[in-house]
């Protein structure tokens, strides 16, 4: 801590002192300067002075000519300048300023006065040079500014203005609601309505009172009835019932329009518009004075291991040693397969004596039999028998496929292209990941499923199958997947591989290849391969966690693995199976057993027939070393360079329908470009 803190204190004062430096040398600069401004100023001032010293000679120059020339001629000067004197009283408008304005000279008076004045000179002598241009005079006081000018005629009407922009302007900010108006006139009284349906009769009135009896005809004795006079009207009857109410009039005409309403109340704000465009930047603003020196950090977490150092030198390499040639003996000794007894048969006649033949094998021991008879006979010894035909080879295993076979004579295709690859690219990034371990697959012989589509699996063990839709959304920043598998399982590695319509891959914990249908998204059918790696320490190569690697080339589906160190010869340690596949069934077609030191080597792919393999992935500038042909059963001699740009190659394939090589870099997805001959 002390240590630190002194070392900051130093380097505190080296910052101080810079900045003194620059400090000083500033005041130098500004002095500097200011005495080449004073130098400069001075200078000027010198030709100033001269020039005037200049032009103050001249003028003496020119009178002491004029004054020899005077006393020369005495006589014609006074007479000439009593002319001058006179003629400038006469035409005192008609004068020429000469030297400094204290002399006025009328121009013809001083042309007769010139030309008077040479005719007494003695003889001109030679036109002396033209001398030099004099210097201009100083420039003349500003004259009074003149009067106002006439009116001119009227210029021609100018060309129209542009129109201007037809931009609609933005709606202005909403008013203030204006106050309540004063109500209107009453409208025009409605049209009368119909007529109403006619009322119930009222009741009749109250009888009147019984008029006074009537007067007696004397002559016929008959009662006269006179008519009384008329009574009162009765009380009115009582009231019908209302009628039906009449039709609605029309309505009336609008009364005329109330004077405007008071202001009403300032409205609520509208709502806030959009933000502006950005203004522009302003201008950077001074600097500002150096901060005190910050506190001393916590010290940082211990960083991660270093990388893994170089490789050893490689061994010399040793003598090509003769193909392994595996016998029936060998496979039988090993238990690799089982031969097939037939019954026996019954004992044939004793036949002929015959040559000597081969020795054969010898037989199992019989049961011990039962004492015999202690007789003396001579008995003959019959001829060997003829050699018997070859046993059949069949699996241990009943089911498809095969639990273990070590060889099969299939004979298959031949290859589709006869090339080799004489230059392998560098890498090119396609995306990065969050994980050390991974794989990535492109299907070479796809299903309308599987067509130019991408696949990732993460880590080296899991259930899931990512998958891309397409190349840009594979290698897009974001790099979300459009689909998921998750198989019934678990794979094992980054050895796995996508081939027609289906995942290949080792299940986990198992010595078997399994095969994952991803139409019907179930796994489909898997291939046991006994005795062969398939967990602990030991792996396929030297990358860790690998036991077997599939492979995708022009000619289809291939295996890479290895078996245990007890099923080979103890002769052939070091040995690496490839075997081609049948893809539908997960068959083997046939095996090739290839002598190489699988540990001296990191990773392998096959390409176009040939295995090739990868001497280191955690170095930048590796190389491919070893190159095996299938097809012809011979070695190549190569030597590729290959470029681990991230130094941590976990998986390496070849992609067979654009001739590259995909691999996972550390965290890194790259591809690198072939070049076959």
């Amino acid at each position: 801590m002390t240590s630190t803190s002194s070392g900051n204190y130093h380097e505190t004062s080296r910052t101080w002192t810079h900045i003194k430096v620059l400090y000083i040398l500033n005041i130098v600069l500004a002095a500097v300067v200011l005495a080449l401004f004073v130098v400069c100023f001075m200078m000027l001032l010198d030709v100033q002075r001269s020039h005037n010293n200049e032009v103050k000679l001249r003028k003496d120059r020119e009178n002491q000519i004029l004054n020899s020339i005077v006393e020369n001629n005495t006589g014609k000067a006074s007479s000439q300048r009593a002319e001058i004197s006179t003629s400038i009283d006469e035409n005192p408008e008609s004068m020429i300023v000469v030297g400094d304005g204290s002399l006025k000279i009328n121009a013809a008076t001083l042309t007769r006065f010139c030309a008077s004045l040479h005719s007494h000179c003695p003889l001109r002598g030679p036109t002396g040079l033209q001398g030099a241009p004099g210097k201009p005079g100083p420039k003349g006081t500003k004259g009074s500014q003149g009067g106002v000018g006439a009116v001119g005629p009227k210029g021609t009407p100018g060309e129209p203005g542009k129109t201007g922009l037809s931009v609609k302007g933005e709606p202005g900010n909403k008013g203030q609601k204006g106050k309540t108006g004063l109500p209107g006139h009453d409208g025009v009284d409605g049209l009368t309505g119909l007529k109403g349906d006619k009322g119930q009769p009222g009741l009749p009135g109250l009888k009147g009172a019984k008029g006074d009896p009537g007067i007696v005809n004397n002559f016929t004795s008959e009662q006269v009835v006179v008519k009384g006079e008329k009574g009162e009207p009765g009380l009115p009857g009582l009231s019908g019932k209302t009628g039906m109410t009449g039709l609605s009039g029309s309505p009336g005409l609008p009364g005329p329009s109330g004077s405007p309403g008071e202001k009403g109340s300032k409205g609520d704000n509208g709502i806030i518009g959009p933000p502006g465009l950005p203004g522009e930047p302003g201008d950077m603003g001074l600097q500002g004075p150096i901060g005190l020196p910050g506190v001393n950090g916590i010290p940082g977490s211990d960083g991660l291991p270093g990388a893994t150092g170089l490789s050893g030198l490689i061994g010399q390499k040793g003598e090509k040693g003769d193909a392994p040639i595996l016998t029936a003996e060998t496979l039988l000794k090993y238990n690799i397969t089982q031969f097939l007894k037939g019954p026996i048969g019954a004992k044939g006649e004793p036949g002929v004596v015959g040559p000597p033949g081969d020795t054969g094998r010898r037989g199992k021991r019989g049961l011990k039999g039962e004492p015999g008879d202690a007789i003396q006979c001579e008995c003959l010894i019959g001829p060997p028998g003829e050699k018997g035909d070859p046993g059949v080879c069949q699996s241990s295993s009943t089911g498809s496929p095969p639990t273990f076979l070590l060889y099969q004579n299939t004979t298959i295709p031949e290859r589709k292209e006869d090339l080799t690859i004489k230059t392998i690219g560098k890498p090119v990034l396609l995306r990065t990941t969050d994980s050390d371990w991974g794989s990535w697959m492109v299907d070479s012989d796809p299903t309308p499923t599987t067509k130019d589509k991408y696949y990732l699996t993460y880590h080296f063990t899991g259930r899931s199958i990512y998958e891309f839709a397409s190349k840009d959304q594979f290698s897009s920043k974001t790099g979300n997947y459009s689909k998921v598998y998750n198989i019934q399982d678990q794979f094992y590695g980054t050895g796995g591989a996508i081939y027609r319509g289906a995942f290949y891959y080792q299940s986990a914990g198992l010595d078997a290849i399994a095969r994952y249908d991803l139409d019907s998204r179930s796994k489909t059918t898997q291939l046991k391969i006994a005795s062969s790696l398939h967990r602990g320490s030991e792996t396929l190569f030297g990358t860790s966690y690998n036991y077997y690697d599939l492979a995708v080339d022009e000619n289809g589906l291939w295996a890479l693995y290895a078996y245990k160190p007890d099923i080979i010869e103890p002769a052939l340690p070091n040995t690496l199976m490839v075997s081609k596949l049948e893809p539908n069934y997960v068959e083997i077609e046939k095996t090739w057993n290839v002598t190489v030191s699988r540990a001296d080597y990191s990773n392998a792919f096959i390409a176009q027939g040939i295995l090739y393999l990868l001497e280191s992935g955690t170095e930048l500038n590796s190389q491919i070393s070893f190159a095996y042909d299938l097809y012809s059963n011979s070695e190549v001699d190569l030597s590729l360079p290959f470029t681990n740009a991230f130094r941590n190659n976990r998986m390496l394939s070849y992609r067979p329908d654009n001739k590259a090589i995909m691999a996972w870099d550390g965290k890194n997805i790259v591809v690198q470009p072939i070049l076959s001959e």
